[in-house]
């Protein structure tokens, strides 16, 4: 007979695929968890149903659950960006048994979980000069979509935004970029930095440089075979970047997205004055490392009459791809286990200097 257990719920619910894990109230969010399940989305027409398979394979049923959602969160009611998922905390808690249900974005779960991060879980793009441990530090995610969040500091803790910033209005940067747009206000009306930055957007990325650079064959095949194409322009660009084949469209391809992605990291960076550090996670931003180097990214990220300042910006690649779910489970240790009930927040991030 299954028993109720101290036990909190964590998830990193994505457009494509949901992470849950099970951790024990008594350790900490930096223990392993109990149990933890990837899924595909793609089989499920509901996340209860996740929830539920998730539930059934243990002995034990948690009381409590912070689950970090792709999407904004208002009145404790989430709606997926990118997927036709609906959450409510109420409904969670009614249908499931639990005493408290928690839902935050996703990228506030990521930027939670950037301030437990260590020294190999990240690689500098540019280490600053900036006054890291005092500071606003920013995160900027490509996934399926664009997400944006920062965190403020509060003593020796940090306290975490959401944002929808991914979904402002894409501004080119120079001749490339303002062909991009014209291309792409063919067909719309409004273009967002998210429809030029993103998994979803780089097959558009593709498109456009198609104009510009011959497709070879097999790479044409190979789009036409594949359910989704982004991991095959992405696999082609690799290999390009490599020297393992000649694919100049693809390589080119991320090469812009790469640019924009660069000059969305300046933006954040000014908007939130993040002097603390821009962390790039989320799900896409492994697969970007070999385009990701540091004179080309700068190029993009220095520039304006606050150049002196963005040069003195750390910025990092974040590598460890369980930080947004870590990120819930240090939310929902903090609003579970102390009586301190604002205290969404996380200790001094260790891979920085003190």
């Amino acid at each position: 007979m299954k028993t109720l257990t101290a036990h909190l719920l964590c998830g990193d619910i994505g457009a494509t695929k949901t992470t849950l894990a099970l951790y024990n109230l008594n350790d900490s969010p930096a223990s392993l968890p109990v149990k933890q399940q990837t899924y595909q989305n793609a089989n499920f027409s509901q996340f209860d149903d996740v929830l539920a398979v998730f539930l059934g394979t243990g002995s034990n049923i948690p009381q409590y659950a912070c689950l970090g959602i792709a999407g904004p969160v208002i009145d404790g009611r989430a709606r997926m960006t990118n997927l036709k998922w609906q959450l409510d905390e109420q409904e969670l808690e009614r249908r499931h048994g639990f005493l408290k249900v928690h839902l935050i974005n996703d990228l506030v779960a990521t930027a939670m979980g950037i301030t437990n991060l260590k020294s190999h879980d990240v690689r500098p793009i540019n280490v600053g000069s900036a006054k890291q441990t005092t500071s606003v530090m920013a995160v900027l995610a490509p996934g399926s979509g664009l997400g944006e969040a920062f965190l403020i500091p509060q003593g020796r803790t940090y306290h975490p935004c959401a944002s929808e910033g991914g979904h402002s209005t894409f501004a080119p940067r120079n001749e490339e970029q303002i062909e991009l747009l014209e291309y792409l206000l063919r067909h719309q009306s409004h273009v967002s930095v998210e429809q030029v930055c993103s998994g979803l957007a780089i097959p558009t990325l593709f498109s456009f440089m198609s104009i510009r650079h011959t497709v070879p064959v097999w790479l044409q095949e190979e789009i036409e075979d594949a359910t989704d194409p982004t991991p095959v322009i992405i696999e082609a660009a690799v290999r390009a970047a490599e020297g393992k084949r000649v694919c100049g469209v693809a390589l080119q391809t991320m090469h812009l997205f790469c640019d924009i992605l660069a000059d969305e990291a300046a933006n954040l960076a000014l908007k939130t004055l993040s002097l603390g550090g821009i962390y790039l996670a989320g799900g896409l931003t492994p697969r970007l490392s070999p385009f990701l180097q540091p004179e080309r990214f700068m190029q993009f990220f220095i520039r304006g009459d606050f150049a002196d300042i963005l040069s003195r910006i750390p910025v990092y690649v974040v590598l460890n791809d369980q930080t947004a779910l870590r990120g819930a489970a240090s939310y929902g240790f903090h609003s579970f286990t102390t009586k301190n009930t604002w205290a969404h927040t996380s200790s001094q991030p260790s891979h920085l200097p003190q």
